[in-house]
């Protein structure tokens, strides 16, 4: 064992003395990212967290702030075929947070209000939480946003939006509101 050890040793003194003579160094390998790529999913792929970070860029301008991106199964169970980007963009009392589905190159946007003219995913005064995904038989999956909402009378509050796709876009199919869990 430490006969091979010392010829694999020196095999590898030989390759990179012979490099050094011809003028050439070895280039080091590729590293991978360190640290989460995103705060709210470290998991996210690297061409998923880049497609994201390109479509909060084209979706929200320069001032968009990429909140979280994952790669789910939104429109078939098994079929990972949906990137949905949730991305935040600055106001003067906080941020609007905007959610979209890129899939085969369309934006299905996510919005709470079709009224809306801006096409948020929450009320102006709630903030990002998570994101939950619930499968259905024979339906298409269930995507829910949650954001933290503030009520005069109770409180702290976690609002909860459900989406689906019909065929052609994403649209909200319930909403509820209950206590934030502790």
């Amino acid at each position: 064992m430490i006969r091979s050890i010392k010829l694999l040793f020196g095999l590898a003194l030989v390759v990179a003395s012979a490099l050094l003579a011809f003028g050439q160094t070895p280039q080091p390998t590729a590293q991978a990212p360190t640290g989460p790529l995103l705060k709210t999913n470290p998991k996210i792929a690297l061409p998923d967290f880049e497609a994201a970070k390109a479509e909060t860029l084209a979706s929200g301008g320069e001032t968009a702030e990429l909140i979280y991106a994952a790669r789910i199964d939104a429109v078939t169970r098994g079929v990972y075929d949906s990137l949905i980007v949730v991305y935040a963009k600055p106001v003067k009392s906080g941020q609007n947070y905007f959610a979209l589905i890129v899939r085969e190159g369309q934006k299905l946007p996510l919005i709470a209000d079709k009224k809306d003219k801006l096409a948020r995913a929450f009320p102006a005064s709630n903030k990002y939480l998570r994101m939950g995904l619930r499968h259905e038989e024979g339906k298409a999956p269930l995507i829910r946003l949650m954001a933290a909402t503030n009520d005069k009378e109770k409180g702290e509050q976690q609002r909860n939006l459900d989406f689906q796709f019909n065929g052609s876009e994403f649209v909200l199919v319930a909403e509820s509101v209950m206590p934030l869990p502790k």
